[in-house]
């Protein structure tokens, strides 16, 4: 889906790439549990748009430089951002890859262009799947989504999914 800008955080450099019907989601279950992946992968049913990923990378980013994380490593904290709940090990399960998984997000962090590129190339390398630029966004569940964030039809009569999604992150303590 292209390149994030964080207006935040003008230092980091972050590329989103979506790969659909990905042929070897174990072969890289292998490579996260080895720590052999320098991107955050996640479950493209779970992600709404690239403003819902750029408030989670934003308030990661946030707690990187605060010295908050409650995780050891950046990616893990986006993971857990994206969440509505402070637990770490649900997080992962909810927005994170399974063997389950066909469709997956990407998404690449560095301080540089160059090092984001090669960052970026590496994975393109590593996903055996269709690498998509597709224009009407990402291919999300809504059932999923709003029992994630339990998102009542009351907050849907007010505001859109995305909305609702968003302020349950940017207010979670």
């Amino acid at each position: 889906m292209g390149h994030l800008k964080l207006e935040h955080h003008p230092d980091s450099h972050v590329l989103v790439q979506v790969f659909r019907t990905v042929r070897n989601i174990s072969d890289i279950l292998e490579k996260v549990k080895k720590k052999e992946v320098d991107a955050v992968l996640l479950d493209e049913r779970m992600i709404l748009s690239n403003f819902h990923l750029g408030v989670a990378i934003n308030r990661a980013l946030h707690n990187e430089r605060a010295g908050t994380m409650r995780t050891r490593h950046i990616t893990t904290e986006i993971i857990l951002a994206l969440s509505p709940h402070n637990n770490i090990s649900k997080s992962l399960t909810v927005f994170g890859i399974t063997s389950y998984t066909y469709n997956v997000v990407a998404v690449t962090l560095a301080r540089g262009e160059a090092e984001l590129l090669e960052k970026a190339a590496r994975v393109k390398q590593m996903i055996k799947g269709d690498l998509v630029n597709d224009c009407r966004g990402f291919q999300f569940d809504d059932l999923e989504v709003s029992s994630a964030y339990n998102v009542t039809n009351t907050e849907l009569e007010v505001a859109s999914l995305e909305e609702c999604v968003v302020m349950k992150i940017a207010t979670k303590a």
